[in-house]
């Protein structure tokens, strides 16, 4: 549309200038039909007064129409006589052939008779009319019937007034308005521009401050909310949210980074110490394979960090294709604790398992399992050796929930929000000797998300911690169509689990 590419400033006052108009035209309109009434009411109700007033001295003083034409004369002059050597109207006395019987003598031109008037005269009525004269004089006239016992007598009074000076009125009155409603249509449409200007200013505090960000910002520009609880005040809350959000985001980012740097770091120090070791001087075969050992494993620890780190970048991204299977319940959490008996033995773990779901489950049981595998060796590390640590399931009309709870110290409030961001660590200190580099928790919400469901976490500190892990039932993954196969569960031969917080 041709509004589409004009400005929403332009649009808003182009509008309000029509509105405008089209309002000030309809009272103009207006005003000047009640004063054009008003003025010929009172103008009509002056010829009625003098055309009445006539008659009843007719009838008082008992003359017939007919006869006496000097007495009808006299009496127009006495009604309509000069004033100021001016007569103000003009009257006439005649019958229904058109015969004048008697006039006021400034009557230049013979007063009109219409059908109308007569027609109404004819039920005794009067008649108001207005005519334009051959020498382009307008007349208002009256037409009061000349009544005798209530019957119509043939003659009329026309009593006539001319309208120069009630046109001039009008003409005085148009003009009036015409300007005054003109004046009033250009302020109204600049007042409505600077209200639209001054409307939108937030919008143009927006547009400023998100120009004004940039990948080196700070983040620290807030707008000022507005007092009015209006959509500009919405727009500029969100906008204030969405810094917040952005904010949030590039901190995580750049925790991100020095948290991949100083993971990779170590390994690649401890390997290139280990190599230039050997190169310092002639070693014994024994003492280069310890040292090729030590590289080994180096290598290994960082093949498995870049590893988690690009299945977790393919499970954030969604890019994983799922395969959905009937998974029997209880042979899936036998498989699963069968996969952790190393670390539940080394720290004497009690592991409790309370099973009130369904019996099947569609799933995609290798990355599922891996999701649970992670949040059951974070219980595991952070519960006390010889400690206690379940897992119930419990099914919902729509969902499955698979809570896994540790009795360990807890999660501090103030690292709740961060939980799942990668390499996040609770305990700052870093220490390599509790496991785990902080990829398990975000890959497990990761791969739980990617089954259209849900991990969450509540905790006291000193009480404790329940990770819980929602999935849907059906056939559909996070809007991701799967297929389904019926066998055996397999475990993904990358789905290694990893030690987290």
């Amino acid at each position: 549309m041709l509004l589409d590419h004009i400005p929403i400033r332009a649009r808003l006052s182009f509008g309000h200038a029509i509105w405008m108009a089209l309002i000030f035209i309809g009272i103009g309109i207006g005003v000047y039909r009640v004063v054009e009434d008003n003025i010929m009411q009172s103008l009509d109700a002056t010829l009625m007064t003098s055309a009445k007033n006539i008659r009843d001295e007719n009838i008082t003083a008992k003359r017939s129409p007919f006869k006496g034409s000097r007495y009808w004369e006299s009496l127009f002059d006495d009604f309509f006589g000069n004033q100021k050597g001016q007569i103000k109207a003009y009257a006439q006395l005649i019958d229904t052939s058109g015969a004048v019987h008697a006039k006021t003598r400034n009557i230049r031109v013979r007063l009109p008779v219409s059908r109308h008037a007569l027609s109404r005269a004819d039920q005794g009525q009067e008649s108001y009319e207005t005519f334009i004269l051959p020498s382009g004089l307008v007349l208002r006239q009256l037409s009061l019937p000349v009544m005798k016992r209530d019957r119509f007598t043939g003659h009329l009074i026309q009593v006539a007034s001319s309208m120069t000076e009630t046109n001039q009125t009008l003409k005085s009155v148009k003009r009036m308005l015409w300007i005054t409603l003109s004046i009033g249509l250009i302020i109204s449409v600049m007042f409505g521009y600077q209200l639209t200007r001054w409307s939108l200013r937030p919008v143009t505090q927006v547009t400023t401050a998100v120009a004004s960000l940039g990948i080196n910002n700070d983040f620290d520009k807030r707008l000022k909310l507005p007092p009015a609880q209006d959509e500009m005040r919405e727009l500029m809350k969100t906008f204030n949210e969405m810094i917040d959000r952005l904010e949030d985001a590039f901190m995580r980012l750049r925790r991100f980074s020095g948290d991949v740097s100083h993971e990779l770091r170590t390994p690649i120090a401890v390997m290139r110490g280990e190599a230039e070791l050997a190169l310092r001087r002639e070693r014994s075969p024994g003492e280069y394979q310890e040292s090729l050992r030590t590289v080994v494993k180096e290598a290994e620890n960082m093949s498995a960090i870049v590893e988690d780190l690009l299945l977790l970048a393919r499970a954030q991204g969604k890019s994983i294709t799922l395969q959905s299977e009937t998974v029997h319940v209880e042979g899936f959490l036998t498989s699963l604790v069968e996969s952790i008996k190393p670390e539940l033995d080394r720290k004497e773990i009690d592991l409790k398992i309370v099973n009130e779901g369904k019996e099947t489950l569609e799933m995609s049981p290798g990355y599922f399992s891996l999701a649970l595998k992670n949040l059951l060796l974070n219980a595991c590390k952070h519960s006390p050796q010889g400690g206690v640590v379940e897992i119930k399931v419990s099914s919902t009309y729509g969902d499955t929930r698979f809570d896994v709870i540790d009795h360990g110290e807890g999660i501090p409030p103030e690292s709740l929000p961060y939980i799942f961001d990668t390499f996040f660590r609770a305990d700052t200190a870093r220490n390599r000797g509790s496991g785990g580099v902080g990829i398990g928790l975000s890959l497990a919400k990761a791969l739980v998300s990617l089954h259209g469901g849900n991990l969450t976490v509540e905790s006291t500190l000193g009480e404790g911690a329940r990770f819980r892990a929602t999935i849907p039932h059906g056939d559909k993954f996070d809007g991701f169509a799967v297929s389904k196969k019926k066998k055996a569960i397999e475990m993904v031969p990358s789905a290694r689990p990893t030690m987290s917080t």
